[in-house]
């Protein structure tokens, strides 16, 4: 979102509080609180007054011509795989924030990470008056992209979040598995563990990305690469992957002395077993997790992890949405926001 396009977004949601004859702050007043140029503040405001929402009075100011109407803007519907996952609540918050200061209600449709669930949600949403989806698409089953088209076809935003689909035209807004990969096996390799094992959910585009990271890493090192110490496990089930490929890892192959897990929620099960084993997490093992969630702080001693940014990216996907509700028209911008690398005692030498 361009700068004057934040300020007009800011102004709407002003001009929906305030009531119609009230006059906006004076530019130089304007130019403080949003810390832009004049130029800038007056592309917004010529916008909203080219839509009717603001009048200019030669030699006296800018006024509110008008409230939003309620029926443009009443809902939005944030598609969730699994509302009580560690990663989507600090999501949803970023989206609720900037839904919540534009006076618009936002809907939760949780999938179960079922893609036949999200599909009757779509139909019904479509029937509804929701004026905008932002989606994290399930992974379980066979995606329905017609249900998607149709929501543009309707004339209803859509943005994706976390992971998109090829076959469906619209923004995105996500993080650099590739990247947070890397970061995590550079943290491990910097630390003096050689004989590195990625253990991951089952495979699809984030954890192939991380995977990829991970490769690179070791590459990078000079590392050579040992596809035996890779599990892409066939579940998607956090609770049950990580523990039993540990163990098979730590048996079969002795020599590992580190392993990054492709979340926190598989770090954890890493870590059982590793203690399990009898080995120490941050002395014999080193251990990673991704996401940089409260469960790091569980283990007695404590997890590193990729610190992804989830609420940022609630908050970027709330105002691609709003944006289309101001300007009505479609743009299709992929925004990718950089994983930082968060670290704590599992990954160094106790």
């Amino acid at each position: 979102m361009l700068k004057y396009q934040k300020i007009k977004a800011d102004l709407v949601s002003f001009i929906h509080r305030s009531q119609a004859g009230e006059s906006l702050p004076p530019r130089i007043k304007m130019m403080e609180m949003f810390h832009a140029t004049r130029t800038t503040i007056d592309k917004a405001v010529n916008e909203l007054i080219k839509e009717g929402l603001l009048y200019s009075v030669r030699g006296s100011g800018t006024y509110i011509a008008k409230k939003i109407s309620p029926s443009k803007v009443t809902a939005w519907a944030m598609i969730l795989p699994d509302i009580l996952h560690d990663t989507y609540p600090g999501i949803l918050r970023g989206v609720e924030d900037i839904a919540s200061r534009n006076a618009i209600n936002v809907i939760i449709c949780n999938t179960e990470n079922s893609t036949d669930k999200e599909s009757a949600y779509i139909n019904n949403l479509i029937q509804s008056d929701v004026k905008g989806v932002i989606t994290i698409p399930a992974m379980i089953g066979n995606s329905d992209f017609a249900a998607f088209n149709r929501l543009q076809q309707n004339r209803i935003p859509l943005v994706f979040c976390n992971r998109f689909l090829n076959n469906v035209n619209a923004p995105f807004v996500g993080s650099n598995s590739f990247y947070g990969g890397l970061i995590a096996t550079e943290h491990l390799i910097s630390q003096g563990y050689k004989h590195i094992a990625y253990i991951s959910l089952a495979i699809y585009s984030t954890s192939f990305d991380r995977y990829q990271g991970y490769l690179s890493a070791l590459c990078r090192a000079g590392i050579p690469f040992q596809k035996e110490y890779v599990i892409f496990e066939k579940s998607f089930d956090e609770n049950k992957v990580g523990y039993q490929a540990t163990l098979a890892l730590l048996k079969n192959h002795p020599e590992i002395d580190a392993i990054f897990a492709f979340n926190d929620a598989v770090a954890v099960n890493c870590y059982q077993a590793i203690v399990d084993s009898g080995l120490k997490p941050g002395k014999d093992i080193g251990l990673i997790g991704y996401d940089n969630t409260k469960i790091c702080e569980i283990p007695s001693v404590h997890l590193s992890s990729i610190k992804f940014k989830n609420y940022e990216i609630g908050e970027k996907a709330a105002e691609i949405l709003l944006n289309f509700s101001i300007n009505e028209q479609q743009t299709y911008d992929h925004i990718v926001l950089m994983p930082e690398l968060v670290v704590r005692e599992s990954s160094k030498h106790i």
